[in-house]
């Protein structure tokens, strides 16, 4: 529908000098304007007369905001440096790295570098033809849009966690990133990379998010096997760690359930890939400090909220002994030798002083293997025992298949040599007759 700018002007003139009665609604449906534009035009009108408003004051000429030719040569070449990037990274990136940098001012001055609006950056990706990695969904007159359910109150009420597949340093080899994200306020509480979603990679995010800002009440995740047995539904290694910490494992059954932090790993993903290259992080133990060091708190200053009640529901570490939870329980019986035996290692029991402790063959006692450092611990009677670890005992798993194959090929070999056997037995043997046949 065509507007009529002439028609809306005269309306609100008239309007505005009380000679008639009419809303702004009314007049928007007349001349084809939002309501918006017509209140927009309605302030307009107070201070121009109609014909210099009919009259475009800039028509012929250059906006006095237009980045000169220079400036858009400069940023051009920036972006050369991150040929794959959103608009909102990109003009974070120019305004951090370059406008704002105490290192550059000598380059903002020489080419009269400005901040810039997302809407410059848009209009300069479309003439320029850079494709953004993010496609935006248009929401207008969306009638299939749901409401979102309402945000946990306060901080630490429910944490979400989450382990993505994706190849972060672009080089093909994907390593999983275990995530915790606060639900109160979308804020990232802590993040581990490992070459697939495991245990160790929740047990190192949980316990950075732990120190950080202490035990949450739940932690929301969906049913993957290092979190949940689905066999018996009985608790893992990892879930039994949380209960003995009081923290409540609730479990989504689709991954839809749990959107907030599929969003915020798609937010991670977007970002990540460049800032590892304007960050020059080499290896994954530099990402994985730096991740927690510096990114987190980088990412939840432009991406995180307030919560609706400042209170906190973490409850502080204070005197809790991680390493006493955070290990894998195993009961074992004592061998011959005061040993016990773990991932095919064997270990003798230690008092403080360094002496063997001798425990009665068959005894059954916990064994606490730290899984972090893989320190082996006996827990028995209420009392922790170290160990000492039996050099030369170990029997490499590998070996030992290897000799299973040795052993079952010489079986074979035998029975092949017994079925030639019998056949030639049977082949020389007499047929004795009865001779009253």
């Amino acid at each position: 529908m065509i507007k009529n700018k002439k028609k809306a002007l005269e309306l609100l003139k008239k309007k505005n000098n009380g000679e008639i009665k009419i809303t702004y609604k009314e007049i928007a449906n007349m001349t084809n304007y939002s309501l918006i534009q017509i209140k927009r035009l309605s302030k307009a009108v107070e201070k121009k007369d109609i014909d210099n408003l009919l009259i475009h004051g800039l028509t012929g000429k250059n906006s006095n905001n237009s980045a000169p030719s220079q400036e858009i040569e400069y940023i051009k070449n920036f972006k050369n440096q991150y040929p794959v990037i959103s608009i909102s990274q990109f003009m974070d990136i120019y305004h951090e790295d370059i406008i704002w940098n105490k290192e550059r001012q000598d380059d903002v001055k020489k080419y009269n570098l400005k901040v810039r609006s997302k809407s410059f950056f848009q209009q300069l990706y479309k003439k320029e033809r850079w494709k953004s990695p993010i496609k935006h969904k248009n929401f207008k007159n969306d009638s299939n849009q749901h409401s979102l359910r309402d945000p946990s109150p306060r901080r630490g009420i429910l944490i979400m966690t989450d382990g993505t597949p994706h190849d972060w340093f672009g080089n093909g080899q994907k390593f999983s990133l275990h995530l915790t994200l606060d639900d109160a306020t979308d804020e990232i509480l802590s993040g581990w990379f490992m070459p697939t979603e495991c245990q160790l990679g929740y047990c190192y995010a949980f316990k950075i998010m732990f120190k950080k800002h202490g035990l949450p009440q739940a932690i929301y995740s969906d049913r993957t096997t290092i979190l949940w047995n689905q066999k018996n539904g009985e608790l893992t290694q990892v879930g039994r760690m949380l209960d003995e910490l009081g923290i409540e494992l609730i479990y989504a059954n689709t991954p839809q359930a749990k959107g907030k932090i599929e969003n915020k790993n798609k937010v991670v993903q977007n970002r990540l890939l460049n800032d590892i290259k304007r960050f020059n992080i080499k290896t994954y133990d530099e990402l994985n400090k730096w991740f927690n060091d510096y990114y987190v708190s980088y990412l939840n200053k432009k991406f995180s909220y307030s919560p609706l009640e400042e209170e906190t529901d973490f409850i502080p570490l204070d005197n809790t002994d991680l390493s006493k939870i955070m290990c894998i329980k195993v009961d074992r019986k004592i061998l011959n030798g005061n040993m016990i035996s773990i991932n095919n290692e064997y270990y003798i029991p230690i008092n403080s002083d360094g002496s063997d402790f001798i425990f009665y063959k068959g005894t059954t006692v916990e064994v606490w293997q730290d899984v972090f450092t893989g320190k082996v611990r006996i827990f028995k009677n209420n009392k922790i025992y170290n160990t000492r670890k039996i050099e030369g005992h170990r029997f490499d798993p590998k070996k030992r298949e290897q000799k299973r194959i040795e052993e079952q090929k010489q079986l074979e070999v035998l029975l092949r040599e017994r079925d030639e056997r019998l056949k030639a037995r049977a082949k020389h043997s007499w047929v004795y007759l009865d001779p009253c046949f």
